[in-house]
């Protein structure tokens, strides 16, 4: 073979690896896609992670509080005892108006919104409306930070805690406006 023919030949094989590589990623947000799809919503999935690295790298951020791991869960660094503004939610009233009124009075309908999640998933571009037809279907795993995709607002979502932090960006200074605890049954 020539060398032409070697170098297009490698070439397919780096392009299919690269498609298997994305499709196994993608595979990672299957349900949310889905939901998205069955909603017929527009979407975006973004593979390169530049949206939580923004927030590693724009938006101090502290250990998770009684995290006692090695590898390093964080939240978030604000000042949670100042906040005046506390809400309790059921976890099964996530998906109710109870929750979209309280996140329509501080995020407008007409933002766009990426969902990101700790340890390696892809992130999806969506609208308000899609987030708000299901939040339950996004906050999905133990870490999940919703960041409009105009930076002044994140979603914090932190499990292990049952708590949902709606901190306002200025200058990529964190401000906790509102949170939301989450009662297990």
């Amino acid at each position: 073979m020539d060398k032409e023919k070697i170098e297009e030949l490698k070439n397919r094989r780096k392009k299919l690896q690269e498609e298997v590589r994305l499709k196994e990623i993608r595979g990672r947000v299957k349900s949310q896609i889905a939901h998205l799809e069955k909603l017929g919503q527009a979407f975006t999935v973004y593979y390169e992670f530049e949206n939580i690295n923004w927030i590693y790298e724009n938006v101090q951020l502290r250990t998770r509080d009684g995290y006692r791991g090695v590898h390093g869960d964080f939240q978030i660094d604000v000042d949670d005892s100042i906040l005046q503004d506390n809400f309790r939610l059921g976890e099964e009233e996530i998906d109710s108006n109870k929750f979209r009124n309280h996140f329509t009075s501080l995020i407008p309908d007409d933002k766009s919104l990426v969902v990101c999640y700790e340890g390696g998933d892809p992130e999806l571009e969506i609208s308000v409306k899609a987030f708000l037809d299901s939040p339950s279907t996004y906050f999905s795993r133990p870490e999940t930070w919703i960041i409009t995709t105009d930076k002044t607002w994140i979603i914090e979502y932190i499990w292990d805690q049952g708590v949902i932090r709606f901190i306002q960006l200025q200058e990529s200074t964190p401000s906790l406006i509102k949170k939301i605890i989450i009662e297990y049954e």
